[in-house]
């Protein structure tokens, strides 16, 4: 009885760090006239799989839960073209708002011809409404950056936030080095380092205040890595 218990436990823990992962996508689908768009189908495809949702009458809709990576987000309606967005990425335990707004296809002979799909380039908000102190470094902010391969000096260059002359101790708005938490993929670190190769990482978070509780008594910074996910290697290697 007693092994059945931990076993139950274990895998009740098991699901939850999995639920805990992922994200989601929020966002409101409109014409161009700003009117919300009603029974639009909004979707991503996941290995051949496609995870949607329908828009409400507030032209409101939510894809969960989303495991962290880049997505395209596809959206279409009757009457309206059909818009692609591209490179949508998704955060663990974090909403992403991905808003369209849908162009009216002319009418010609009471019908209505679709072609492809309209797209677009989904552009990272610089500051989150959910989370006002936290920064986010992408993916595309590794490929582009000169220090891509030391991820330290990639977030040493973040507001608030500065690497020591060792390369390793790091000050989140002036606390101690010791203060300042890595969370990769979930684990806490025991050596105060990313420990990872730049090419490696998905996304960073920085939390420089405001941190969930999730992280503990933190009273300096908390750095998040999310390493990229098999879809993210296979493009990478696919280019």
């Amino acid at each position: 009885m007693k092994k059945l218990l931990l076993l139950s436990t274990a895998i009740l823990f098991i699901i939850s760090v999995g639920f805990s992962q992922t994200g989601e996508i929020k966002g409101i689908v409109k014409n161009k006239k700003g009117e919300p768009l009603f029974g639009a189908q909004v979707y991503v495809e996941i290995g051949g799989v496609k995870i949607g949702s329908v828009t409400d009458p507030d032209g409101k809709y939510t894809i969960k839960p989303v495991n962290p990576g880049v997505y395209t987000v596809l959206t279409s309606v009757v009457g309206y073209k059909n818009v692609k967005l591209k490179e949508v990425e998704i955060f663990s335990n974090k909403i992403t708002y991905a808003n369209m707004d849908l162009e009216i296809l002319i009418k010609e002979l009471e019908e209505f011809a679709v072609v492809g799909y309209e797209e677009i380039i989904y552009e990272v908000p610089l500051i989150s409404k959910d989370e006002p102190h936290v920064m986010i470094l992408t993916a595309k902010a590794f490929e582009k950056s000169p220090q891509k391969f030391n991820p330290i000096e990639i977030v040493g260059t973040m507001p608030g936030v500065t690497v020591a002359a060792n390369g390793k101790d790091v000050y989140v708005r002036g606390s101690r080095p010791q203060s300042t938490q890595f969370i990769t993929d979930g684990i806490k670190s025991r050596t105060g380092e990313i420990g990872i190769p730049g090419l490696a990482i998905g996304s960073i978070k920085v939390y420089t205040g405001g941190v969930p509780a999730a992280y503990g008594d933190v009273t300096g910074g908390v750095i998040v890595v999310e390493t990229k996910s098999y879809y993210d290697y296979a493009k990478q290697f696919r280019q």
